[in-house]
Protein backbone atom coordinates (compact mmCIF):
# COMPACT_ATOMS: atom_id res chain seq x y z
CA UNK A 1 0.00 0.00 0.00
CA UNK A 2 1.07 3.24 -0.81
CA UNK A 3 1.12 5.75 2.16
CA UNK A 4 0.59 8.94 0.76
CA UNK A 5 1.31 11.66 3.41
CA UNK A 6 5.13 10.12 3.62
CA UNK A 7 5.75 8.36 0.16
CA UNK A 8 9.06 8.98 -0.11
CA UNK A 9 8.67 12.13 0.14
CA UNK A 10 10.27 14.38 2.73
CA UNK A 11 13.91 13.53 1.88
CA UNK A 12 16.95 15.48 3.00
CA UNK A 13 20.09 13.19 2.35
CA UNK A 14 22.66 14.68 0.60
CA UNK A 15 24.23 13.25 -2.06
CA UNK A 16 22.37 10.45 -3.81
CA UNK A 17 25.38 7.31 -3.50
CA UNK A 18 27.77 7.37 -6.46
CA UNK A 19 27.55 11.35 -6.96
CA UNK A 20 30.19 12.32 -8.32
CA UNK A 21 32.00 15.46 -9.47
CA UNK A 22 32.08 16.94 -12.82
CA UNK A 23 35.38 18.58 -14.01
CA UNK A 24 34.84 22.08 -16.24
CA UNK A 25 36.26 22.19 -19.66
CA UNK A 26 36.40 17.87 -19.52
CA UNK A 27 34.30 15.12 -20.77
CA UNK A 28 31.69 14.05 -18.13
CA UNK A 29 32.60 10.86 -16.17
CA UNK A 30 28.80 9.60 -16.23
CA UNK A 31 27.22 8.37 -19.59
CA UNK A 32 26.48 11.38 -22.35
CA UNK A 33 22.70 10.72 -23.21
CA UNK A 34 22.08 13.35 -26.50
CA UNK A 35 18.63 12.54 -26.67
CA UNK A 36 17.45 13.19 -23.53
CA UNK A 37 14.57 15.01 -23.38
CA UNK A 38 13.72 17.34 -19.90
CA UNK A 39 9.95 17.13 -19.59
CA UNK A 40 9.11 20.17 -18.59
CA UNK A 41 5.63 20.27 -16.40
CA UNK A 42 3.05 21.55 -18.53
CA UNK A 43 -1.31 21.56 -18.74
CA UNK A 44 -3.53 21.56 -15.75
CA UNK A 45 -2.42 21.08 -12.34
CA UNK A 46 -4.52 17.98 -10.56
CA UNK A 47 -6.82 19.20 -7.54
CA UNK A 48 -6.28 22.92 -8.43
CA UNK A 49 -7.88 25.30 -10.82
CA UNK A 50 -5.36 26.60 -12.88
CA UNK A 51 -2.24 25.27 -15.14
CA UNK A 52 1.49 25.56 -14.76
CA UNK A 53 2.00 28.28 -17.24
CA UNK A 54 -0.13 30.07 -14.87
CA UNK A 55 1.91 30.01 -11.83
CA UNK A 56 5.31 30.12 -13.44
CA UNK A 57 4.38 33.39 -15.47
CA UNK A 58 2.57 34.83 -11.86
CA UNK A 59 6.21 33.83 -10.08
CA UNK A 60 8.30 35.03 -12.51
CA UNK A 61 6.45 38.48 -13.74
CA UNK A 62 5.20 39.67 -9.84
CA UNK A 63 5.98 37.34 -6.99
CA UNK A 64 9.84 36.09 -7.09
CA UNK A 65 11.79 39.70 -7.15
CA UNK A 66 9.09 40.65 -4.15
CA UNK A 67 10.00 37.03 -1.94
CA UNK A 68 13.58 37.53 -2.51
CA UNK A 69 13.51 41.30 -0.88
CA UNK A 70 11.31 39.92 1.66
CA UNK A 71 13.62 37.01 2.91
CA UNK A 72 16.51 39.34 2.84
CA UNK A 73 15.21 41.77 5.42
CA UNK A 74 15.64 41.29 9.17
CA UNK A 75 12.43 40.16 10.38
CA UNK A 76 12.46 37.32 8.11
CA UNK A 77 16.21 35.90 7.95
CA UNK A 78 16.23 35.78 12.08
CA UNK A 79 14.04 32.64 12.55
CA UNK A 80 13.52 31.35 16.25
CA UNK A 81 13.35 27.10 15.99
CA UNK A 82 14.06 24.53 18.56
CA UNK A 83 16.78 22.06 17.28
CA UNK A 84 17.19 20.23 20.42
CA UNK A 85 14.23 18.17 20.16
CA UNK A 86 15.18 14.49 21.18
CA UNK A 87 14.42 11.56 18.77
CA UNK A 88 11.22 9.47 20.15
CA UNK A 89 11.66 6.85 17.60
CA UNK A 90 14.56 4.85 18.08
CA UNK A 91 17.89 5.06 20.13
CA UNK A 92 20.94 6.59 19.09
CA UNK A 93 18.99 7.48 16.00
CA UNK A 94 20.64 10.71 15.64
CA UNK A 95 23.47 9.46 13.48
CA UNK A 96 26.70 11.79 13.07
CA UNK A 97 26.96 14.24 10.00
CA UNK A 98 29.66 12.47 7.75
CA UNK A 99 30.77 15.45 5.96
CA UNK A 100 33.59 16.89 8.20
CA UNK A 101 35.37 18.03 4.78
CA UNK A 102 34.85 20.95 2.68
CA UNK A 103 34.47 18.91 -0.60
CA UNK A 104 31.86 17.03 -2.38
CA UNK A 105 32.59 13.17 -2.48
CA UNK A 106 35.41 11.63 -4.09
CA UNK A 107 37.59 15.00 -3.22
CA UNK A 108 40.49 15.07 -0.81
CA UNK A 109 40.18 17.68 1.52
CA UNK A 110 42.90 20.28 0.69
CA UNK A 111 45.39 21.06 3.02
CA UNK A 112 46.83 24.90 3.37
CA UNK A 113 49.64 25.74 5.19
CA UNK A 114 48.60 25.14 9.08
CA UNK A 115 46.52 22.45 10.26
CA UNK A 116 42.35 23.82 10.39
CA UNK A 117 39.91 22.48 12.94
CA UNK A 118 37.41 20.28 11.35
CA UNK A 119 34.26 21.69 10.06
CA UNK A 120 31.24 20.32 8.80
CA UNK A 121 28.20 21.06 6.51
CA UNK A 122 25.89 19.97 8.94
CA UNK A 123 26.81 22.83 11.61
CA UNK A 124 24.89 25.74 11.89
CA UNK A 125 26.32 29.57 10.83
CA UNK A 126 25.43 31.12 14.08
CA UNK A 127 27.54 34.18 14.12
CA UNK A 128 24.63 36.46 12.21
CA UNK A 129 22.03 35.49 15.28
CA UNK A 130 21.47 38.27 17.75
CA UNK A 131 22.92 36.28 20.49
CA UNK A 132 25.93 36.20 19.04
CA UNK A 133 26.29 39.98 17.74
CA UNK A 134 25.17 41.12 21.79
CA UNK A 135 28.25 38.82 22.90
CA UNK A 136 30.24 40.31 20.71
CA UNK A 137 29.37 43.69 21.59
CA UNK A 138 29.85 42.44 25.26
CA UNK A 139 33.41 41.10 24.33
CA UNK A 140 32.50 37.56 24.86
CA UNK A 141 31.34 35.71 27.59
CA UNK A 142 28.21 34.02 28.30
CA UNK A 143 25.75 35.16 24.82
CA UNK A 144 22.32 36.54 26.11
CA UNK A 145 19.76 38.15 23.74
CA UNK A 146 19.69 41.48 23.44
CA UNK A 147 17.34 44.05 25.44
CA UNK A 148 14.18 44.12 24.08
CA UNK A 149 14.55 41.91 20.62
CA UNK A 150 11.03 41.41 19.68
CA UNK A 151 9.74 42.36 22.41
CA UNK A 152 11.59 39.87 24.64
CA UNK A 153 13.27 41.38 27.62
CA UNK A 154 17.00 39.47 28.78
CA UNK A 155 16.01 36.74 30.78
CA UNK A 156 17.09 36.22 34.58
CA UNK A 157 18.10 33.48 36.53
CA UNK A 158 15.38 34.45 39.62
CA UNK A 159 13.18 31.26 40.13
CA UNK A 160 9.79 31.38 38.12
CA UNK A 161 6.69 30.95 39.51
CA UNK A 162 4.64 28.35 38.32
CA UNK A 163 1.29 29.18 40.34
CA UNK A 164 -2.00 29.25 38.10
CA UNK A 165 -5.29 30.47 39.70
CA UNK A 166 -8.34 27.93 38.97
CA UNK A 167 -9.72 30.16 36.41
CA UNK A 168 -6.74 30.30 34.48
CA UNK A 169 -6.04 26.21 34.69
CA UNK A 170 -9.46 25.93 33.78
CA UNK A 171 -8.98 28.12 30.39
CA UNK A 172 -5.76 26.57 29.61
CA UNK A 173 -7.67 23.41 29.78
CA UNK A 174 -10.67 24.44 27.77
CA UNK A 175 -7.98 25.37 25.31
CA UNK A 176 -6.28 21.93 25.09
CA UNK A 177 -9.61 20.44 24.99
CA UNK A 178 -11.07 22.38 22.32
CA UNK A 179 -7.94 21.23 19.91
CA UNK A 180 -8.93 17.44 20.79
CA UNK A 181 -12.68 18.24 19.14
CA UNK A 182 -12.70 17.94 15.51
CA UNK A 183 -15.95 19.74 15.86
CA UNK A 184 -14.68 22.56 17.18
CA UNK A 185 -13.67 25.41 14.62
CA UNK A 186 -10.49 25.79 17.36
CA UNK A 187 -9.40 22.22 16.40
CA UNK A 188 -6.51 23.46 14.35
CA UNK A 189 -4.97 25.59 16.05
CA UNK A 190 -2.16 23.61 17.59
CA UNK A 191 -1.65 21.80 14.01
CA UNK A 192 2.16 22.57 14.26
CA UNK A 193 2.47 22.08 17.82
CA UNK A 194 5.40 19.32 17.25
CA UNK A 195 7.70 22.03 15.61
CA UNK A 196 8.49 23.38 18.69
CA UNK A 197 10.20 27.65 18.40
CA UNK A 198 10.60 28.31 22.33
CA UNK A 199 14.24 28.63 21.71
CA UNK A 200 16.47 31.09 23.15
CA UNK A 201 18.20 32.22 20.11
CA UNK A 202 17.63 33.05 16.74
CA UNK A 203 19.47 31.48 13.68
CA UNK A 204 19.98 33.92 10.48
CA UNK A 205 18.82 32.26 7.68
CA UNK A 206 21.03 34.39 5.42
CA UNK A 207 24.03 33.06 6.69
CA UNK A 208 22.78 28.93 6.78
CA UNK A 209 21.47 28.60 3.09
CA UNK A 210 20.12 25.44 2.06
CA UNK A 211 22.53 22.54 0.21
CA UNK A 212 24.63 19.95 -0.17
CA UNK A 213 25.63 19.03 3.22
CA UNK A 214 26.90 15.54 2.61
CA UNK A 215 24.35 13.81 5.20
CA UNK A 216 21.97 10.78 4.71
CA UNK A 217 18.96 10.96 6.49
CA UNK A 218 17.38 8.01 4.49
CA UNK A 219 16.85 6.24 8.01
CA UNK A 220 14.61 9.03 9.10
CA UNK A 221 12.52 9.30 5.61
CA UNK A 222 12.06 5.38 6.01
CA UNK A 223 10.83 6.02 9.57
CA UNK A 224 8.51 8.41 7.98
CA UNK A 225 6.88 6.46 5.53
CA UNK A 226 6.30 3.54 7.70
CA UNK A 227 4.82 5.19 10.78
CA UNK A 228 2.93 7.79 9.20
CA UNK A 229 0.27 5.74 6.62
CA UNK A 230 -3.55 7.08 6.53
CA UNK A 231 -6.10 4.06 5.94
CA UNK A 232 -7.55 3.00 2.79
CA UNK A 233 -4.36 3.97 0.93
CA UNK A 234 -4.12 3.15 -2.87
CA UNK A 235 -2.41 4.98 -5.77
CA UNK A 236 -2.80 8.57 -6.12
CA UNK A 237 -5.77 8.45 -8.25
CA UNK A 238 -7.30 6.09 -5.38
CA UNK A 239 -6.82 8.64 -2.55
CA UNK A 240 -9.50 10.72 -1.56
CA UNK A 241 -9.41 14.80 -1.43
CA UNK A 242 -7.65 15.35 1.43
CA UNK A 243 -4.99 12.59 1.36
CA UNK A 244 -3.90 13.93 -2.22
CA UNK A 245 -3.60 17.33 -0.92
CA UNK A 246 -1.70 16.38 2.09
CA UNK A 247 0.68 14.32 -0.51
CA UNK A 248 0.64 16.89 -3.07
CA UNK A 249 1.93 19.17 -0.17
CA UNK A 250 5.16 16.83 0.94
CA UNK A 251 6.14 15.77 -2.96
CA UNK A 252 6.46 19.58 -3.42
CA UNK A 253 8.41 20.22 0.03
CA UNK A 254 10.71 17.03 -1.65
CA UNK A 255 11.05 18.54 -4.95
CA UNK A 256 12.00 22.41 -3.51
CA UNK A 257 14.61 20.47 -1.15
CA UNK A 258 16.16 18.52 -3.73
CA UNK A 259 16.08 21.22 -6.18
CA UNK A 260 18.14 23.31 -3.57
CA UNK A 261 20.36 21.13 -2.92
CA UNK A 262 21.15 20.25 -6.90
CA UNK A 263 21.45 23.81 -7.06
CA UNK A 264 24.21 24.55 -4.65
CA UNK A 265 26.07 20.76 -4.56
CA UNK A 266 29.75 21.28 -4.87
CA UNK A 267 31.53 23.86 -2.33
CA UNK A 268 34.44 25.75 -3.31
CA UNK A 269 37.62 24.31 -3.57
CA UNK A 270 40.72 25.82 -5.47
CA UNK A 271 42.22 22.34 -6.90
CA UNK A 272 38.52 22.58 -8.34
CA UNK A 273 38.99 26.00 -9.75
CA UNK A 274 35.71 26.79 -8.25
CA UNK A 275 35.09 30.20 -6.35
CA UNK A 276 31.80 29.77 -5.18
CA UNK A 277 28.91 26.51 -4.84
CA UNK A 278 28.08 25.12 -8.18
CA UNK A 279 25.47 22.46 -9.46
CA UNK A 280 25.46 19.11 -9.54
CA UNK A 281 23.02 18.94 -13.16
CA UNK A 282 23.13 15.48 -13.30
CA UNK A 283 21.71 14.82 -9.99
CA UNK A 284 19.14 17.44 -11.25
CA UNK A 285 18.03 15.34 -14.11
CA UNK A 286 17.95 12.22 -12.54
CA UNK A 287 15.24 13.28 -10.11
CA UNK A 288 13.13 15.18 -12.50
CA UNK A 289 14.32 14.75 -16.39
CA UNK A 290 11.60 12.26 -16.78
CA UNK A 291 9.39 13.21 -13.91
CA UNK A 292 7.59 16.19 -14.38
CA UNK A 293 4.78 15.19 -12.06
CA UNK A 294 7.20 15.96 -9.49
CA UNK A 295 7.37 19.30 -10.20
CA UNK A 296 3.83 19.82 -10.95
CA UNK A 297 3.88 18.77 -7.10
CA UNK A 298 6.13 21.71 -6.64
CA UNK A 299 4.05 24.34 -8.48
CA UNK A 300 0.92 23.32 -6.55
CA UNK A 301 2.30 23.33 -3.45
CA UNK A 302 3.12 27.04 -4.20
CA UNK A 303 -0.37 27.94 -5.13
CA UNK A 304 -1.94 26.25 -1.89
CA UNK A 305 0.73 28.81 0.02
CA UNK A 306 -0.71 31.75 -2.39
CA UNK A 307 -4.20 30.87 -1.46
CA UNK A 308 -3.02 30.62 2.41
CA UNK A 309 -1.09 34.05 1.72
CA UNK A 310 -4.67 35.74 -0.03
CA UNK A 311 -7.15 34.18 2.77
CA UNK A 312 -4.66 35.83 5.59
CA UNK A 313 -4.23 39.03 3.90
CA UNK A 314 -6.90 40.97 5.76
CA UNK A 315 -4.86 40.20 8.70
CA UNK A 316 -1.14 40.55 7.71
CA UNK A 317 -1.37 44.35 5.41
CA UNK A 318 -1.03 45.59 8.62
CA UNK A 319 0.79 43.27 10.91
CA UNK A 320 3.94 45.12 12.66
CA UNK A 321 6.93 43.47 10.67
CA UNK A 322 9.00 45.42 13.51
CA UNK A 323 12.30 44.75 14.93
CA UNK A 324 13.12 48.22 16.20
CA UNK A 325 15.21 49.53 13.45
CA UNK A 326 12.56 52.61 11.54
CA UNK A 327 14.48 52.24 8.34
CA UNK A 328 14.17 48.67 8.20
CA UNK A 329 11.04 48.49 9.66
CA UNK A 330 9.40 50.23 6.98
CA UNK A 331 11.59 48.72 4.39
CA UNK A 332 9.94 45.47 5.11
CA UNK A 333 6.13 46.77 5.85
CA UNK A 334 5.86 48.00 2.33
CA UNK A 335 7.20 44.99 0.77
CA UNK A 336 4.87 42.67 2.02
CA UNK A 337 1.77 45.31 2.00
CA UNK A 338 3.12 45.46 -2.06
CA UNK A 339 2.99 41.72 -2.14
CA UNK A 340 -0.80 42.08 -0.99
CA UNK A 341 -1.23 44.84 -3.06
CA UNK A 342 -4.99 44.46 -4.70
CA UNK A 343 -3.10 44.91 -8.35
CA UNK A 344 -1.07 41.77 -7.90
CA UNK A 345 -3.73 40.11 -5.95
CA UNK A 346 -6.01 40.85 -8.89
CA UNK A 347 -3.60 40.05 -11.90
CA UNK A 348 -2.42 36.92 -10.19
CA UNK A 349 -5.88 36.20 -9.21
CA UNK A 350 -5.66 32.57 -11.01
CA UNK A 351 -3.24 31.61 -9.12
CA UNK A 352 -3.91 33.02 -5.90
CA UNK A 353 -7.39 31.47 -5.85
CA UNK A 354 -6.75 28.10 -8.04
CA UNK A 355 -6.62 26.14 -4.74
CA UNK A 356 -10.20 25.55 -2.90
CA UNK A 357 -10.13 24.82 1.04
CA UNK A 358 -13.59 24.73 1.17
CA UNK A 359 -13.58 21.32 -0.43
CA UNK A 360 -11.47 19.47 2.59
CA UNK A 361 -13.11 17.48 4.55
CA UNK A 362 -16.36 17.47 3.02
CA UNK A 363 -16.98 13.39 2.37
CA UNK A 364 -20.40 12.43 2.62
CA UNK A 365 -19.80 9.84 4.56
CA UNK A 366 -21.28 11.68 7.30
CA UNK A 367 -19.77 13.95 10.29
CA UNK A 368 -18.15 11.04 12.44
CA UNK A 369 -16.33 10.10 9.02
CA UNK A 370 -15.42 13.74 8.60
CA UNK A 371 -13.76 13.91 12.16
CA UNK A 372 -11.80 10.75 12.04
CA UNK A 373 -10.66 12.30 8.57
CA UNK A 374 -9.17 15.38 10.41
CA UNK A 375 -8.03 13.26 13.58
CA UNK A 376 -5.65 11.25 10.80
CA UNK A 377 -4.73 14.31 8.73
CA UNK A 378 -2.95 16.27 11.86
CA UNK A 379 -2.18 13.19 13.49
CA UNK A 380 -0.17 12.43 10.03
CA UNK A 381 1.09 16.06 9.67
CA UNK A 382 2.24 15.85 13.54
CA UNK A 383 3.71 12.80 13.07
CA UNK A 384 6.03 13.32 10.63
CA UNK A 385 6.90 16.84 12.35
CA UNK A 386 8.14 14.25 14.99
CA UNK A 387 10.35 12.55 13.01
CA UNK A 388 12.26 15.59 12.14
CA UNK A 389 13.63 15.53 15.60
CA UNK A 390 15.61 12.43 14.19
CA UNK A 391 17.50 14.15 11.85
CA UNK A 392 20.80 14.92 13.06
CA UNK A 393 22.79 17.31 11.08
CA UNK A 394 21.61 20.81 11.65
CA UNK A 395 21.16 22.77 8.81
CA UNK A 396 18.73 19.48 7.44
CA UNK A 397 17.00 19.69 10.28
CA UNK A 398 16.55 24.05 10.32
CA UNK A 399 15.35 24.16 6.54
CA UNK A 400 13.40 20.83 6.98
CA UNK A 401 11.37 22.37 10.08
CA UNK A 402 11.23 25.41 8.54
CA UNK A 403 9.41 24.18 5.39
CA UNK A 404 6.98 22.02 7.48
CA UNK A 405 6.24 24.92 10.04
CA UNK A 406 5.54 27.12 6.65
CA UNK A 407 3.08 24.61 5.34
CA UNK A 408 1.49 23.93 8.95
CA UNK A 409 1.01 27.59 8.72
CA UNK A 410 -0.49 27.26 5.37
CA UNK A 411 -3.20 25.16 6.77
CA UNK A 412 -4.24 26.65 9.79
CA UNK A 413 -4.63 30.07 7.69
CA UNK A 414 -6.92 27.35 5.42
CA UNK A 415 -8.63 25.54 7.94
CA UNK A 416 -9.09 28.18 10.75
CA UNK A 417 -12.19 30.51 10.57
CA UNK A 418 -10.66 34.00 9.32
CA UNK A 419 -11.41 35.77 12.94
CA UNK A 420 -9.22 33.20 14.86
CA UNK A 421 -5.90 34.21 12.52
CA UNK A 422 -4.93 37.46 14.41
CA UNK A 423 -4.55 35.18 18.10
CA UNK A 424 -3.09 32.23 16.01
CA UNK A 425 -0.05 32.79 14.34
CA UNK A 426 3.14 33.32 15.88
CA UNK A 427 5.87 35.68 14.93
CA UNK A 428 8.29 32.30 14.00
CA UNK A 429 5.04 30.55 12.16
CA UNK A 430 4.80 34.05 9.74
CA UNK A 431 8.95 33.81 8.82
CA UNK A 432 8.16 30.18 8.46
CA UNK A 433 5.41 30.64 5.97
CA UNK A 434 7.05 33.61 3.85
CA UNK A 435 10.28 31.69 4.14
CA UNK A 436 8.58 28.91 2.10
CA UNK A 437 7.01 30.85 -0.35
CA UNK A 438 10.33 32.25 -1.64
CA UNK A 439 12.02 28.93 -1.23
CA UNK A 440 9.42 27.35 -3.59
CA UNK A 441 9.83 30.59 -5.58
CA UNK A 442 13.40 30.08 -6.37
CA UNK A 443 12.95 26.26 -7.02
CA UNK A 444 10.70 26.84 -9.58
CA UNK A 445 12.61 29.27 -11.51
CA UNK A 446 15.45 27.39 -11.26
CA UNK A 447 13.93 24.13 -12.75
CA UNK A 448 14.25 26.13 -16.32
CA UNK A 449 17.61 27.34 -15.57
CA UNK A 450 19.27 24.01 -14.58
CA UNK A 451 17.79 22.40 -17.46
CA UNK A 452 19.36 24.88 -20.13
CA UNK A 453 22.83 24.31 -18.29
CA UNK A 454 22.57 20.83 -18.61
CA UNK A 455 21.80 20.54 -21.96
CA UNK A 456 24.03 23.24 -22.89
CA UNK A 457 26.39 20.98 -21.26
CA UNK A 458 25.66 17.82 -23.30
CA UNK A 459 25.65 20.26 -26.25
CA UNK A 460 29.32 20.87 -26.06
CA UNK A 461 30.56 17.49 -24.99
CA UNK A 462 28.59 16.04 -28.28
CA UNK A 463 30.72 19.06 -29.99
CA UNK A 464 33.78 17.75 -28.94
CA UNK A 465 32.96 14.03 -29.21
CA UNK A 466 32.30 14.60 -32.86
CA UNK A 467 35.08 16.90 -33.32
CA UNK A 468 38.02 14.29 -31.86
CA UNK A 469 36.09 11.89 -33.88
CA UNK A 470 36.42 13.70 -37.20
CA UNK A 471 39.90 14.75 -36.28
CA UNK A 472 41.34 11.68 -34.97
CA UNK A 473 42.48 9.18 -38.23
CA UNK A 474 42.49 5.48 -36.82
CA UNK A 475 45.73 3.69 -36.65
CA UNK A 476 45.39 1.50 -39.50
CA UNK A 477 44.61 4.76 -41.96
CA UNK A 478 47.94 6.06 -40.05
CA UNK A 479 49.83 3.33 -41.11
CA UNK A 480 48.31 2.98 -44.52
CA UNK A 481 48.19 6.76 -45.83
CA UNK A 482 51.21 7.66 -48.02
CA UNK A 483 52.99 11.00 -47.42
CA UNK A 484 51.57 13.92 -48.88
CA UNK A 485 52.94 17.50 -49.90
CA UNK A 486 52.08 20.46 -47.83
CA UNK A 487 49.24 22.20 -49.57
CA UNK A 488 49.75 25.10 -51.51
CA UNK A 489 48.70 28.51 -49.53
CA UNK A 490 45.67 29.75 -50.38
CA UNK A 491 44.95 32.79 -52.80
CA UNK A 492 44.77 36.27 -50.30
CA UNK A 493 41.46 36.63 -51.24
CA UNK A 494 40.05 33.24 -50.01
CA UNK A 495 41.94 33.65 -46.70
CA UNK A 496 40.24 36.79 -46.35
CA UNK A 497 36.78 35.54 -46.64
CA UNK A 498 37.26 32.75 -44.52
CA UNK A 499 38.93 34.86 -41.70
CA UNK A 500 35.68 37.02 -41.69
CA UNK A 501 33.48 33.55 -41.80
CA UNK A 502 32.15 34.16 -45.23
CA UNK A 503 31.38 30.70 -47.05
CA UNK A 504 33.53 29.89 -49.36
CA UNK A 505 32.35 28.40 -53.34
CA UNK A 506 32.78 24.59 -51.76
CA UNK A 507 30.76 25.64 -48.83
CA UNK A 508 27.38 26.82 -49.24
CA UNK A 509 25.55 29.07 -47.31
CA UNK A 510 23.78 28.17 -44.07
CA UNK A 511 25.84 24.92 -44.22
CA UNK A 512 27.31 25.40 -40.52
CA UNK A 513 24.08 26.54 -38.89
CA UNK A 514 22.39 23.25 -39.12
CA UNK A 515 19.59 22.84 -36.79
CA UNK A 516 20.20 26.38 -35.61
CA UNK A 517 18.30 27.49 -38.35
CA UNK A 518 15.36 25.74 -37.98
CA UNK A 519 15.39 26.49 -34.03
CA UNK A 520 15.60 30.26 -35.45
CA UNK A 521 12.85 29.55 -37.58
CA UNK A 522 10.52 28.16 -34.40
CA UNK A 523 12.05 30.92 -32.23
CA UNK A 524 10.56 33.57 -34.70
CA UNK A 525 7.19 31.80 -35.16
CA UNK A 526 6.43 31.22 -31.13
CA UNK A 527 7.58 34.97 -30.63
CA UNK A 528 4.96 35.97 -33.70
CA UNK A 529 1.96 33.92 -31.84
CA UNK A 530 2.43 35.38 -28.65
CA UNK A 531 2.63 39.22 -29.93
CA UNK A 532 -0.28 38.29 -32.07
CA UNK A 533 -2.02 36.65 -29.24
CA UNK A 534 -1.44 40.05 -27.14
CA UNK A 535 0.77 38.21 -24.10
CA UNK A 536 4.03 39.62 -24.88
CA UNK A 537 4.70 43.21 -24.63
CA UNK A 538 6.45 45.05 -27.17
CA UNK A 539 9.76 45.86 -25.42
CA UNK A 540 10.25 41.68 -24.49
CA UNK A 541 9.30 41.05 -28.15
CA UNK A 542 11.96 42.85 -29.54
CA UNK A 543 14.43 42.00 -27.32
CA UNK A 544 13.63 38.15 -27.93
CA UNK A 545 13.84 38.87 -31.50
CA UNK A 546 17.16 40.53 -31.43
CA UNK A 547 18.46 37.83 -29.31
CA UNK A 548 17.15 35.81 -32.14
CA UNK A 549 18.47 37.15 -34.96
CA UNK A 550 21.91 37.54 -33.37
CA UNK A 551 22.29 33.48 -33.17
CA UNK A 552 21.99 33.94 -28.97
CA UNK A 553 23.86 30.57 -27.89
CA UNK A 554 21.52 30.64 -24.64
CA UNK A 555 17.80 31.62 -26.98
CA UNK A 556 18.51 29.32 -29.72
CA UNK A 557 19.15 26.36 -27.07
CA UNK A 558 15.71 27.17 -25.38
CA UNK A 559 14.01 27.48 -28.77
CA UNK A 560 15.79 23.85 -29.43
CA UNK A 561 13.60 22.34 -26.87
CA UNK A 562 10.56 24.59 -26.69
CA UNK A 563 9.83 26.87 -29.20
CA UNK A 564 8.60 23.67 -31.11
CA UNK A 565 6.02 21.73 -29.00
CA UNK A 566 5.75 24.78 -25.51
CA UNK A 567 6.13 28.41 -27.77
CA UNK A 568 4.52 29.85 -24.85
CA UNK A 569 7.15 28.31 -22.15
CA UNK A 570 9.83 29.50 -25.01
CA UNK A 571 9.15 33.01 -25.04
CA UNK A 572 8.83 33.42 -21.40
CA UNK A 573 12.29 31.84 -20.55
CA UNK A 574 13.33 33.57 -23.49
CA UNK A 575 12.27 36.53 -21.95
CA UNK A 576 13.77 36.36 -18.51
CA UNK A 577 16.62 35.05 -19.76
CA UNK A 578 16.97 38.45 -22.24
CA UNK A 579 15.85 40.66 -19.76
CA UNK A 580 18.11 40.09 -16.87
CA UNK A 581 20.95 40.33 -19.42
CA UNK A 582 22.71 37.28 -18.69
CA UNK A 583 22.86 35.99 -22.20
CA UNK A 584 24.85 39.66 -23.39
CA UNK A 585 28.38 38.76 -24.88
CA UNK A 586 27.01 34.60 -25.75
CA UNK A 587 28.52 33.01 -28.37
CA UNK A 588 26.62 32.19 -31.21
CA UNK A 589 25.58 29.29 -33.05
CA UNK A 590 26.10 28.88 -37.18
Amino acid sequence: ALCAACCLLVHFAGPVRGDTDEKPNAMPIWDVNHELACKAPTGPLEDAKCNVEDVEIANTQQLSALLNDMANTTYFRLFQINLEGQCKFWKNGAKNCSSEVEAAPGEAVEAEGAEKKKKTHCALDLSGSPTAQAAAKAGGGQSKPPDGLFGFGIPTTNQVDNTLSFAELASLQKKEAACNDPSLPEYWVDMCRNIPTNSTDFVNLQKNPERWTGYNGSHVWNAVYEENCIEKMGTIEEMCYEERVLYRLLSGMHASINIHISQNYYPPSKSKGRTSWEPNLKRFMDHYGTHPERLKNLHFAFVVLLRALRRASPYLYNYPFTVGEPDEDRRTTLLVQRLLDSHILQSCGEVFEAFDESLMFKEAGGEATVDTLKGQFKSIFQNISSVLDCVSCQKCKLHGKLQLLGLGTALKILLLPEQLLSTSLSRAELVAFFNTLQKFSAAIRAVPEMSVKYFSLQSSYKSDILTESMQAPSPEASRAAPPTAPAPPAPPSSRAAGSAGVPTRQEPAGAQAGGAEADLESGVAAVAGEARAGSLGELAEDKVIDALLGRNADVLLLAKFYARDLPRRFVQHAARHVARGAGAGAGSLG
